[in-house]
């Protein structure tokens, strides 16, 4: 072992010196934490305890690394180190696997099952995935469901420990793990968490954020209580008399005075968090899950090519009929105007419908199924395993849309094509051989190339789109609609300037 790696593990699980906190809300500045002086052992099970509105959740942020990217950074003073690692304003993605924290939403995957929720934690701590059911065992789960959605509010808490188990994290934090418990499977669940941590002879740290006081009776190392009046955090032993009359009284807020810009604050950090996505699209554009890009591919491609078929036939059979039907030549140069129809509805009208389509379709479900995910903790729940949801969400919705919408649009023009032929049919009874000539007569390989490239140019951005807002802040269902709303309207102003653009830059 090298003298760093010994240092390392000889240091505290964590250690404050001279720490400070103050981050900014809604209501301004709030500082709950002044000039803490803190270490805490290695291997300790501890509680984690304070009144509600004391700084546990900011606390629980800070050092698992979850602030939110689109949130002013909090203004940290002092020192705080985390398994030996200092923490800066950019928290070291390789804490995120030795630092865990169970949420209280447990953000379990709902597209995987128990077990798969497990083996991907396994999957990312390079560990057998056959492990997966003897974790599940051990936490009390020997037949879990085969769907995560039949889990109950206990099972959901143990495959959430097996899942951070699977990671053989040295500190793990649980935040009101029995939460929504009776006082039987409240107590039950608490033996569960002290049992794990024995397990582990002293090479695990735990905290445990709770209220619940009584289910943790006499199973624990001490508390950190937090001390609303001084701003300050204390290790105190489990005998302690914790919640005789230590002040009640709530942290100071600070108020905004003056002109507030925390707008154009959140604005610049909007565009920044925009940006970042736009980068990584590139930069780790290689899929780090093959399977789940080409599984959400398929999916897409056969959800919207339906409902892009039908629209885009719909249009090209009007089109030409109208065209064909209001003739103010009365029959003549039928041919010069089924050619215009099919230079007007493959080069420009039908993939700008397609994309609109698919947009309504596919965008909708994707922003409804990652803000789900962000407001239920699965992508927090992401980050804890040490996996990067740009890579995990963002490569794969990237290539799925990329590729399915160049295939749905193909299809689009098809039908759109037949629809056309069936027009031309009905109103001049020419010949398909005869409407297949006119048809395609001023189409050539650059109208297919714009084509595509309007089609994956478009597409590359609804994702984006998609991503950026689906994964932003989530407080509640409304957050989510918002999410749904934006990309649809967004995403579809997206494929409009991009087909826009090339097609004037194709033609003019």
């Amino acid at each position: 072992m090298s003298e760093a790696a010994a240092a390392a593990e000889s240091s505290p699980a964590i250690e404050l010196r001279g720490f400070g906190l103050t981050y900014r809300g809604r209501a301004g500045d709030r500082t709950v934490f002044v000039d803490v002086d803190l270490a805490v052992p290695r291997g300790a099970f501890l509680l984690l305890v304070g009144e509600s509105g004391s700084g546990k959740s900011t606390l629980l942020r800070l050092l698992c690394g979850l602030w939110e990217s689109r949130e002013p950074s909090p203004r940290v003073r002092g020192t705080v180190r985390v398994l030996g690692e200092t923490i800066s304003k950019r928290y070291p993605h390789r804490l995120h696997g030795p630092v865990q924290a169970v949420l209280q939403d447990e953000g379990l995957l709902d597209e995987l099952s128990p077990r798969g929720n497990v083996e991907l934690a396994l999957h990312v701590a390079r560990r057998s995935p056959v492990i997966a059911l003897g974790l599940l065992a051990q936490v009390g789960l020997d037949a879990p469901p085969a769907s995560t959605s039949e889990l109950s509010g206990g099972m959901r808490k143990r495959v959430a420990v097996a899942r951070a188990l699977g990671g053989e994290p040295e500190l793990l934090f649980f935040d009101e793990p029995t939460a929504g418990l009776d006082a039987e499977s409240a107590r039950a669940i608490a033996r569960l968490l002290v049992e794990t941590h024995r397990a582990t002879a002293g090479k695990r740290t735990t905290i445990v954020i709770t209220h619940d006081l009584r289910a943790f009776e006499n199973l624990h190392d001490g508390y950190l209580h937090i001390e609303p009046a001084s701003r300050s955090m204390r290790l105190l032993p489990p005998n302690d008399p914790l919640l005789r009359d230590r002040s009640a009284t709530r942290p100071e807020r600070s108020v905004v005075d003056g002109l507030d810009l925390r707008w154009v604050q959140r604005l610049l950090l909007e565009a920044s968090d925009f940006a970042t996505a736009s980068f990584l699209t590139i930069w780790r554009i290689v899929p780090r899950w093959p399977e789940l890009a080409s599984r959400t591919l398929w999916r897409y491609a056969l959800e919207a090519v339906a409902f892009v078929a039908i629209g885009c036939a719909t249009v090209g059979g009007l089109a030409t009929f109208f065209a064909l039907r209001n003739n103010p030549l009365e029959g003549a140069f039928t041919g010069a105007l089924i050619t215009g129809a099919g230079k007007v509805l493959v080069a420009v009208l039908i993939p700008l419908l397609a994309g609109f389509f698919f947009t309504a379709r596919i965008a909708a479900g994707a922003a409804a199924r990652l803000g789900t995910m962000k407001r239920t903790g699965q992508i927090d729940a992401l980050k804890m395993m040490g996996v990067r949801p740009s890579d995990y969400l963002l490569i794969p919705l990237v290539w799925a849309i990329g590729v399915a919408l160049p295939i749905v649009t193909a299809c689009g023009i098809a039908f759109a094509a037949l629809a056309s032929l069936i027009a031309s049919r009905i109103v001049t009874g020419i010949s398909p051989h005869g409407w297949a000539r006119a048809f395609v007569f001023e189409l050539d390989r650059a109208d297919l190339r714009f084509v595509a490239l309007k089609a994956m140019v478009s597409a590359i951005l609804v994702a984006i789109v998609t991503y950026h807002l689906a994964t932003g802040p989530k407080r509640s269902g409304l957050d989510v609609g918002r999410s749904v709303n934006g990309s649809i309207v967004f995403g579809m102003t997206a494929v409009l300037g991009v087909h826009a653009f090339l097609t004037l830059l194709q033609y003019s």
